[in-house]
């Protein structure tokens, strides 16, 4: 397990589990501010080292407040298709201040046929792979960021529970998709809760995957 380099007498780390985040603080007694802030400052970069892109902030801002933040410097535009979450990324976003410059337009295609009639995922598609899947969330992507005229289309499908599961497709599994001008991309993942956890982990993870696209950083893995 990686270990803080660093040698500084007295530091205190703080693990806190904040669902569906995680929160580190640094703390530090000393005779002078400048020497404290110095010290922990060289601690909080160290931190930076080993947990990389995991980190979305620094402050008390939420994953939506650092992706309205990086569309607004990068001059973007997106727009989401929610099926399980039904509208939640779009309401995150929608508490960003100054977010309707970046943010077009949600919908919400809880039914293969809003999903075909008003994204256009292909009826083929639907019958072969079904609307929880890698197939079906990419033509969402596709189609969302298509009606919008976006430079990104989000989209997100899924079962979030209690009842829909199967053996092959159990409560939790999620799959998220993101249009970019020149790529789709999709990944599957399987989340843990009850069916608020659910939704708030995908719209979570959705949201951070525009982060780390706009970041240039990599997905985190699903299954």
């Amino acid at each position: 397990m990686p270990k803080l380099q660093v040698k500084t007498a007295g530091i205190i780390l703080g693990f806190y589990p904040h669902f569906p985040e995680n929160h580190i603080t640094i703390s530090l007694r000393g005779k002078d501010e400048p020497t404290v802030t110095k010290e922990l400052d060289k601690v909080e970069k160290e931190i930076r080292r080993l947990v990389g892109s995991y980190i979305f902030s620094d402050a008390n801002h939420g994953m939506e407040d650092v992706v309205g933040h990086m569309l607004a410097e990068k001059k973007l535009t997106i727009s989401v298709a929610e099926s399980c979450t039904g509208g939640m990324i779009g309401h995150r976003l929608t508490n960003v201040p100054g977010i309707s410059a970046h943010f077009q337009g949600g919908i919400v295609v809880y039914s293969n046929q809003s999903k075909a009639e008003l994204l256009g995922v292909r009826k083929e598609t639907l019958e072969k792979y079904g609307a929880v899947s890698d197939e079906t969330v990419r033509e969402m992507a596709f189609g969302v960021r298509k009606y919008f005229k976006t430079d990104l289309g989000l989209a997100v499908t899924g079962i979030a529970g209690p009842n829909g599961g199967t053996k092959e497709k159990p409560v939790g599994t999620v799959h998220i998709g993101l249009a970019t001008k020149n790529n789709t991309y999709s990944g599957k993942y399987r989340f843990w809760g009850n069916r608020e956890q659910v939704k708030s982990n995908t719209s979570m993870m959705a949201l951070d995957w525009v982060r780390r696209w706009l970041n240039g950083d990599a997905f985190l893995p699903g299954i």
